[in-house]
């Protein structure tokens, strides 16, 4: 019996691949995704240049169309917008309820709102109050949170809630009540009815009823917009209203204004 011949193990080896064409390859990927960005920022460019072409210039635009897109900007000027009133008249709290606060609520910023109030003055540097001296309080303690609180959101609340209930202008609990519900301090609010002995709250209401004659107001509530008499609440009843006495025509009023200032 022949022999088995046993051949000897060897380690096969795996053949060597060139790494020639791995490095080529690629070099190739490299240069081919360098191209294809390049030409993609090149295109985009080119398609944002031409997009300039079609976006019309402002002077193209019609006229009505630039103003309604125009933006709200600071430099646009506040339209004056006014109450005259006295603080215990029911033509006032009607006054205050149906137009002017809510009105406020929707055009605060576009407005600028003051509050004045009507009387006589006298010669002893006093003023005469139609519904007596409680009314002439009434308007002090009124104007003096104005002074403190010059924002209307604050100070026209807090007349507002007088307002309500106006036969117990100027009675302390109220006042009181009323400057709780609206975050007012009463102290410092009744300290500036006292300062100087009552004189600068005086002074206050005389300045203020003085810009009401001056305006040749003498029914309350008389408002007006734009420096001229808007509508007169009076008698429970509403006049001299041309534009109407509601809620919509009043802010219709300010939006054409405002946007032609």
């Amino acid at each position: 019996m022949a022999a088995k011949i046993s051949l000897p193990i060897m380690d096969e080896k795996r053949p060597k691949r060139c790494r020639c064409r791995r490095r080529v390859l690629s070099r190739f990927l490299t240069l081919a995704l360098l191209a294809i960005t390049i030409y993609v920022m090149y295109y985009m460019r080119i398609v944002s240049s031409y997009a300039v072409l079609f976006v019309p210039e402002t002077s193209d635009l019609p006229s009505s169309q630039i103003a309604l897109d125009k933006p709200v900007t600071s430099a646009q000027s506040l339209v004056p917008f006014e109450a005259h009133i006295m603080s215990k008249c029911p033509d006032a709290r009607d006054c205050l309820k149906d137009m002017v606060l809510p009105a406020m609520m929707r055009v605060y910023d576009k407005v600028n709102f003051t509050l004045s109030f009507i009387g006589t003055p006298t010669e002893n540097d006093g003023v005469d109050c139609k519904h007596g001296p409680g009314e002439c309080m009434g308007n002090i303690i009124e104007l003096c949170a104005h002074h403190l609180y010059p924002d209307p959101k604050i100070y026209l609340g807090f007349t507002m809630c007088l307002t309500k209930d106006y036969k117990s202008i100027p009675q302390r609990e109220l006042v009181e009540d009323c400057a709780l519900e609206h975050a007012i301090d009463f102290e410092k609010l009744n300290d500036c009815a006292a300062q100087d002995d009552g004189a600068f709250g005086i002074a206050m209401l005389r300045e203020s009823v003085r810009r009401s004659t001056n305006a040749g107001v003498t029914k309350s509530c008389t408002v007006r917009l734009n420096d001229e008499i808007y509508c007169i609440r009076d008698d429970g009843e509403w006049s001299a209203c041309p534009s109407g006495p509601s809620v919509n025509d009043l802010i219709i009023a300010v939006e054409k204004l405002y946007r032609s200032s």
